[in-house]
């Protein structure tokens, strides 16, 4: 089939040596397939697939391409065998399959209704009338597509793929201005605005979404997600009981609600869900094997977690054991202890309060308040750099949101997004919280207000700390923080200002 499939994409080369055996290709995918060597299974079944005519072989290739989500190239040659082999019961199902897979609803239905007139696999007939019913009754699944709109979706896709937001926006906009029903565009528009760093308009679109369709699954984890970026814990959290006895029908909605619970770290929720979409398809990518083994060895099911990181990762990393999630938590009493009383060491003889708070918060969030409040008694007074002198009971307070310096609480709620950028990595948390605080408060000191945004600071003092250890890209940090490196430098200099 080169000739056609060579035309409809150029991932497929018609370049094979006549040297070879016929079923080189085909042979050589289907043993990396067996060997769950995802990869060159790939590579090897689509090298299979330019110069097969059988059509039982490209149905096999189609299937194996297909559980490993090549849904465009999946497609591509089952519209080639269609087209040669219209009376192919086994190419409806597949394609029904595939699209539904990309959410394709409108050629999914067609196909599927296909297959349920002429199949006969009584098996692949009760899967597809499952996949017609979640089709109709996804609050996000809309049958009313027309053509149009097939052709804005693919290419809405594309762009977030390629993570070009202004187009994916633009395109976007034009879905919902054309089909004002069309939930899933008004989703993907969200989590746009919020790449884009409109917080408040992201925010706008899901509780538009809520009150026009109320119960729409995507969009209450979306503003859950949201809020918690925010910070606004409280709400996040009624939002998130609302969702804790939901069990999602569709493969995406359970992973996003998985990794939703993961994010809270309610970890039991988070490992039912992971539990269910490991179960159906084993073969995931390696973030969800790691968010499933530490989701199940924080529920307490220890062997499982470990049974199942050592199974599937074996063939990954040869260090697969030192990379698993509970490796670095295996902290000795001794480790801990040590790291503590230098803390300590250096919260006492600190040159000043704003070298200090960043410190004390770290021992109030990962030690005991005992040996912290000793700390703060032995303290010498020392003159105040700006923050009220109630900042210490403040912090001995869980971190209440009194006002006594209008940093404080920029240096509090910069202080969780910190927290959940290192989690586990206590020495690089440790300093990244001093250098945090220090820079909130010297700031302010010397410029009366900061000079440059929160978020600029939070990816300048990420910068400075993790380039101690070991060199990293500045253009990485200015993306993770959706700032320009510019404004990365700017923040640097400013902190580097004060020394």
């Amino acid at each position: 089939m080169s000739e056609n499939l060579g035309n409809q994409t150029n991932q497929f080369h018609n370049v094979v040596s006549f040297s070879l055996p016929k079923d080189y290709f085909y042979e050589k995918g289907m043993k990396a397939y067996n060997s769950n060597d995802s990869e060159q299974a790939i590579y090897y079944l689509k090298k299979a697939a330019e110069n097969e005519e059988n059509q039982t072989v490209l149905i096999d290739i189609s299937r194996k391409l297909l559980s490993l989500h090549q849904y465009q190239t999946t497609i591509t040659i089952l519209e080639y065998i269609l087209d040669k082999y219209p009376s192919n019961e086994d190419v409806y199902y597949l394609l029904a399959f595939a699209f539904f897979e990309l959410g394709l609803f409108q050629k999914a239905n067609l196909y599927a209704q296909k297959y349920l007139e002429i199949g006969t696999d009584e098996e692949q007939l009760e899967e597809l009338e499952d996949y017609l019913d979640i089709i109709h009754s996804e609050e996000d699944d809309d049958l009313n597509i027309n053509d149009d709109l097939l052709v804005l979706q693919e290419r809405v896709t594309s762009y977030l793929a390629n993570h070009d937001w202004k187009s994916a926006k633009s395109t976007l906009l034009n879905i919902v201005d054309k089909y004002q029903e069309f939930w899933p565009a008004y989703n993907n528009l969200a989590l746009v605005e919020l790449h884009l760093g409109n917080h408040e308009e992201a925010e706008r679109v899901l509780q538009y979404v809520l009150a026009e369709n109320p119960g729409n699954l995507s969009a209450l984890i979306h503003l859950t997600m949201l809020k918690r970026i925010l910070n606004e814990q409280e709400v996040a959290l009624e939002y998130l009981e609302s969702l804790s006895n939901i069990v999602p029908i569709s493969e995406e909605h359970r992973h996003k609600l998985g990794v939703l619970f993961y994010q809270f770290k309610r970890y039991e929720e988070a490992y039912k869900l992971f539990n269910l979409l490991y179960m159906e398809r084993p073969d995931r990518e390696i973030q969800f094997y790691y968010m499933f083994c530490d989701a199940a060895y924080r529920s307490g099911r220890i062997e499982t977690a470990e049974r199942i990181w050592n199974f599937e990762m074996t063939n990954e990393f040869e260090d697969h054991e030192e990379l698993a999630p509970w490796a670095e938590k295996k902290h000795s009493s001794n480790e801990i202890e040590q790291l503590m009383a230098e803390t300590e060491y250096q919260a006492k003889f600190s040159n000043s309060n704003s070298e200090r708070w960043g410190l004390i918060y770290f021992m109030k969030e990962y030690y005991y308040e005992q040996k912290f409040s000793s700390i703060l008694q032995d303290l010498d007074p020392i003159v105040n750099v700006g923050l009220d002198e109630q900042l210490e009971q403040v912090l001995l307070s869980n971190m209440c949101y009194i006002e006594p310096h209008p940093s404080l609480n920029i240096a509090l709620n910069g202080a969780k997004k910190v927290q959940a950028t290192w989690e586990e990595e206590y020495i690089i948390l440790r300093n990244h919280l001093q250098l945090w605080f220090f820079s909130i408060c010297e700031l302010t000191l010397k410029y009366k207000e900061l000079p440059v945004n929160e978020d600029v600071l939070l990816a300048a003092t990420h910068y400075l700390v993790e380039n101690e250890v070991k060199r990293v890209s500045q253009k990485k940090i200015a993306a993770n923080y959706n700032i320009s490196t510019y404004l990365l430098n700017k923040g640097i200099n400013a902190i580097r200002s004060l020394y």
